[in-house]
C-alpha cells in the first residue's frame, strides 16, 4: 500500500508539471482559441503566403544551421581540452575542472550580455573599439559554443575517465600512446561524445536568449515571438513541434539506453583511469589550457568589468570615456541596491523549486531502477523535459493554469517553471547514484523487517544524501538563471533578476546592466563553487 501511495503521488506530480501542461497546450492549439491571428505554420501572414513551405523550411535551415555551427565551434575545441584536463597530467588541471564546473552553472543571459557587451552590438561601444564582432548567426553560434564548452569538456571528460584501463594497457603493447587515444580511449568513450554533442543541441535550439538579441530566427525564438504577438497557441505550438519531436526522441533513446544500463557492470575493478604523463610538456600544455579555459571565463568577465567602470565622455565634443575605479565601485553599490530585492526573489523560488525537483528526481530515480513501466517513463518524462524549448514550456504552464487563479497568478508559476527546467539535470546526478545501491543492502533491510518507509529512511537515503544534495544545488543553480520560462509566467507583483536583465539587455549593454550581471554573476559565481566541490565527491577518482 505504502508503495502504491508513492507511485500515486509520483504520478501526480509528473502529470501536473509536465503531462497537464503538454495536454493543455494541445487542446488550446486545436481548439483554435482566440488571441490573435493564427500565424505560425499553420496559418502564415499575408507577407509569408506566397512563400508556401518556404518559411517551415527556413526556420528548420536556420535553427540546423545554428546547432551546426555551435557544434563546429565546441566540439573541436571542447574534446582536445576534455581529454587534456583528464587524462593527461597537464599542470594545474584540478583548478581548471573546478573553473569549467563553476562556468557550467553561468546562464546563457549572463553570456549573451557579457559576450555582446564587449563584441557585438549590444552596446554603444565595444571592449575593443572596434565595429561589433558578433553579429547574425556566427555571432549566435560563437556565444553558445562559449556556454556551451565547460557542458562539453565535463561531460566528455568524465566519459574518457571511465574508459576499462585493461583495455588501454593491452594495446599499448602494440600501439603508441596516441593510436591508443584514438582508436581505443576515444572509441570506448563515444557514448559520453555523443551525450555531450546532444547537449550542445538541445541548448543551442531550444533556448532564444542570444537568437532574440541578435535576430536570428530559429524555432524557439518564432514560437516566443508568436506567443508575445498574440498569435494563438497553435502557431507558438506549431513553430515548436518540429525540434521537439526530433530532440524528444534522440534524447528518449539516450535516457532509455542509460536507465537500462546494469550497474554491476563496472569498468574495472579500481575505478581508476590512467593517466598520461606528458614530461616535459606538461608545464608548457598546463599554459596552453590555462589561456584557452582561463581566457574562454575571463575575457567577458573583463568586458562587463571595463563597461560598468566607464565614465565620463561627451559625444557633443568627441571625448570617449574612461574607466576609473570609483567609477565601476559605484555601479556595483549601485547595482546591489537596485538588485538586491530580486535577487532575493530569485534565490527564494530557486530554493523552493530546487526543492521540488530534486525529490521529484530522486522518486522518479528510485522507482526506476528496476527494469519495468517506470524506467520508460522516466526517460520519456526527461526527454520530454530536456526537448521542450524554455519559451514553450512557459507557454504550455500558461495554458494549463491560466484559467486557476490561485496557481496563475502566484509564485507557484515560477517554481513550476523551475522545477520544468531543471529536474532532467537532477535526475542525471540522481540516477547513477540511486542505480548502484547494491541490492544486499536492500535485503539486508528486508530480513530485518524494516518496511518500504523505513527501509527508505535507513538505508536508501542515507546512501544518496550527498548526491541529492548535489543534484539540489545543480537546480538551484539552473533555476536562479533561468529566463525562458520564468520570462512568460512571472505575475504581476515578481521582478525576478534575470527579467530585470531581460529588460536591460533590449536597451544596450551600459554600465548599470553590466553592475547588475556582475552581482548576480557573483551570486552563480558563489553557489557553483559549492556545486561543484559536490560533484566532484561524486565523480571517479582520476588518479
Amino acid at each position: 500500500m505504502p508503495r502504491r501511495l508513492a507511485e500515486f503521488g509520483l504520478a501526480l506530480a509528473l502529470a501536473a508539471v509536465l503531462g497537464w501542461p503538454a495536454l493543455a497546450t494541445v487542446l488550446a492549439a486545436v481548439g483554435d482559441e482566440p488571441g490573435g491571428s493564427s500565424g505560425g505554420l499553420i496559418a502564415p501572414s499575408d507577407v509569408d503566403v506566397s512563400a508556401g513551405v518556404r518559411r517551415p523550411l527556413g526556420l528548420a535551415l536556420e535553427t540546423t544551421r545554428l546547432v551546426l555551427a555551435t557544434e563546429a565551434i565546441a566540439l573541436p575545441l571542447g574534446l582536445p581540452l576534455a581529454f587534456l584536463l583528464f587524462r593527461t597530467d597537464a599542470f594545474g588541471r584540478r583548478a581548471l575542472i573546478a573553473l569549467l564546473a563553476v562556468a557550467a552553472f553561468v546562464p546563457l543571459p549572463l553570456h549573451a550580455t557579457a559576450w555582446l557587451g564587449a563584441l557585438g552590438n549590444a552596446g554603444r561601444a565595444q571592449a575593443l573599439g572596434s565595429f561589433p564582432m558578433l553579429v547574425g548567426w556566427p555571432g549566435a553560434a560563437f556565444v553558445h559554443a562559449v556556454a556551451a564548452l565547460p557542458w562539453i569538456v565535463l561531460v566528455a571528460g568524465i566519459g574518457l575517465r571511465t574508459v576499462e584501463p585493461e583495455l588501454e594497457e593491452a594495446a599499448l603493447l602494440d600501439l603508441s600512446a596516441w593510436h591508443v587515444a584514438l582508436r581505443v580511449t576515444l572509441r570506448r568513450g563515444i557514448g559520453a561524445v555523443v551525450a555531450a554533442a546532444l547537449a550542445v543541441a538541445v541548448l543551442t535550439a531550444g533556448d532564444m536568449t542570444v537568437t532574440d538579441l541578435l535576430q536570428v530566427r530559429t524555432y524557439a525564438e518564432e514560437a516566443y515571438i508568436q506567443y508575445n504577438l498574440g498569435n494563438g497557441p497553435g502557431a507558438a505550438g506549431a513553430v515548436a513541434l518540429p525540434p521537439l519531436i526530433v530532440l524528444g526522441v534522440l534524447i528518449f533513446g539516450c535516457v532509455h539506453t542509460l536507465c537500462a544500463a546494469d550497474p554491476a557492470r563496472l569498468p574495472t575493478p579500481s575505478g581508476r583511469a590512467r593517466v598520461g604523463k606528458l614530461g616535459k610538456w606538461r608545464a608548457p600544455v598546463g599554459l596552453f589550457l590555462l589561456a584557452v579555459v582561463g581566457n574562454s571565463v575571463a575575457f567577458p568577465v573583463y568586458g562587463l568589468v571595463w563597461r560598468a567602470g566607464r565614465v565620463g565622455g561627451v559625444a557633443a565634443s568627441g571625448r570617449a570615456p574612461h574607466w576609473s575605479w570609483e567609477g565601476f565601485e559605484g555601479t556595483i553599490r549601485s547595482a546591489v541596491g537596485e538588485a538586491g530585492g530580486p535577487l532575493l526573489q530569485s534565490v527564494a523560488l530557486a530554493a523552493v523549486g530546487a526543492s521540488a525537483a530534486t525529490a521529484l528526481a530522486w522518486g522518479l530515480a528510485w522507482l526506476s531502477r528496476r527494469p519495468g513501466p517506470w524506467r520508460w517513463v522516466a526517460a520519456g518524462a526527461v526527454a520530454l523535459a530536456l526537448a521542450t524549448p524554455g519559451p514553450v514550456a512557459g507557454m504550455a504552464l500558461v495554458f494549463a493554469y491560466r484559467r486557476l487563479p490561485a496557481i496563475y497568478d502566484s509564485a507557484a508559476m515560477n517554481v513550476l517553471a523551475a522545477v520544468v527546467r531543471t529536474f532532467p539535470y537532477a535526475f542525471l546526478v540522481l540516477w547513477s547514484a540511486v542505480r548502484t545501491i547494491a541490492p544486499e543492502f536492500l535485503d539486508a533491510a528486508a530480513v530485518a523487517g524494516l518496511g518500504p518507509w523505513r527501509t527508505l529512511g535507513k538505508v536508501a537515503w542515507p546512501l544518496t544524501r550527498l548526491a541529492a544534495g548535489a543534484a539540489w544545488g545543480v537546480a538551484f543553480v539552473l533555476a536562479i538563471g533561468e529566463l525562458p520560462a520564468t520570462n512568460l509566467v512571472t505575475p504581476p507583483g515578481l521582478t525576478p533578476i534575470t527579467v530585470i536583465i531581460w529588460g536591460l539587455l533590449h536597451t544596450g549593454v551600459e554600465s548599470h546592466l553590466a553592475g547588475v550581471v556582475l552581482v548576480l554573476l557573483g551570486t552563480v559565481a558563489s553557489a557553483g563553487i559549492v556545486v561543484a566541490g559536490m560533484l566532484a565527491k561524486l565523480a571517479p577518482a582520476a588518479d
